[in-house]
């Protein structure tokens, strides 16, 4: 059959190129009403040739076979954030497992759309569905726009933006650390007047605000520092905000607060930046990753090394441990599992 044949192409070229859902969105199935027509779906154009090459169809077959390309004629150019926090799902369902999560004003890539849900394109190449509500349309010279006008961003890991300068104010929104704003005329003594991505407008204490970085390559400290300050903040699988981290999103998100975008998940960061596992533990520099796993092959889990031997890492929560026996976190059972060190700042 056309289906199972085209299935099993589509896994082996898949594995052949070291790829697989969660950066790539290919689907084959068969179109009603008659079933004669056998759709390929796909945000990969160029991955779709090779799996029609390797089948090498002729005839009737061929011509019972439609390509999809991806984004969907009429999707909009680009989506905001318009909530604090966005889940992104394996599925277009709040029981699909959560993979990662988008922040108030970050741009995806809006790729199709089932009913009230989005498959998006994330700015680190992930893929996921959002629902609806927690989006807006927009294009890429008005999101451009905004970054240029959005000059501060929120310093504190998660705060309430006020309908008014007083501590007893209405809550406009939610937001976390990062948010870009735009500070506006309006404020008053110990508070910012700021307008949020979506265009809302509301109140911050001045402390809760800062000025964005310039992009520059971050300093060790600088992301010991920040990494520091999301310490207790409890695990949550596929969270990447103070609200929740998993691992690889605590890294993820400690870099991107530095203007350094990783990929997703642990086993990804694992081949991003120099490979520092044949140097000893005493040449590895904080803000340097330490990657884990049963087996060489297999990376499950990613912390951040500190100064003084230690590592920072969402375990049950954000926690300092290390791989030194003397130190007072020592973890044996990670030690067992350790695989590797990279810097991901250096990815010449």
């Amino acid at each position: 059959m056309l289906l199972d044949r085209l299935n099993d192409a589509l896994a082996q070229v898949l594995a052949d190129a070291g790829q697989d859902h969660r950066t790539v969105y290919i689907r084959a199935r068969v179109l009603p009403p008659d079933a004669s027509t056998v759709e390929l779906e796909t945000s990969d154009a160029a991955l779709a040739e090779r799996v029609l090459a390797r089948l090498d169809l002729a005839g009737a077959e061929r011509a019972s076979l439609r390509l999809a390309l991806l984004p969907a004629p009429g999707a909009p150019e680009r989506l905001v954030v318009i909530s604090s926090v966005a889940d992104v799902r394996r599925a277009p369902s709040h029981q699909a497992e959560l993979v990662s999560q988008g922040v108030y004003g970050d741009v995806l890539q809006p790729l199709k759309a089932d009913g009230d849900w989005i498959l998006v394109r994330m700015d680190d190449a992930y893929l996921g569905w959002v629902r609806s509500w927690h989006v807006a349309p927009t294009t890429v010279s008005s999101r451009g726009a905004f970054e240029a006008r959005a000059r501060h961003r929120l310093a504190d890991p998660v705060a309430q933006v006020l309908a008014e300068p007083v501590a007893d104010g209405l809550p406009v929104s939610d937001a976390v650390v990062g948010t870009p704003l735009v500070v506006t005329p309006g404020g008053r003594r110990g508070w910012v007047a700021v307008e949020l991505p979506d265009g809302r407008g509301g109140f911050l204490r001045s402390r809760q605000v800062e000025k964005r970085p310039a992009r520059a390559r971050p300093r060790p400290a600088d992301l010991v520092r920040t990494g520091l300050r999301f310490l207790g903040t409890p695990y949550l699988w596929g969270g990447n905000t103070p609200k929740g981290f998993d691992c690889s999103g605590l890294v993820q998100r400690i870099y991107r607060l530095h203007g350094v975008v990783l990929p997703r998940d642990a086993d990804m960061q694992a081949h991003f930046g120099k490979d520092k596992s044949g140097i000893p533990p005493s040449a590895w520099r904080p803000g340097d990753l330490l990657f884990f796993g049963a087996g060489a092959g297999r990376i499950t889990h990613v912390a951040m090394v500190l100064p003084g031997g230690a590592f920072l890492h969402a375990f049950g929560q954000v926690i300092v441990n290390s791989l030194d026996t003397n130190h007072a976190g020592y973890r044996e059972d990670l030690a067992r599992i350790w695989r590797g060190c990279r810097d991901p700042l250096d990815i010449g």
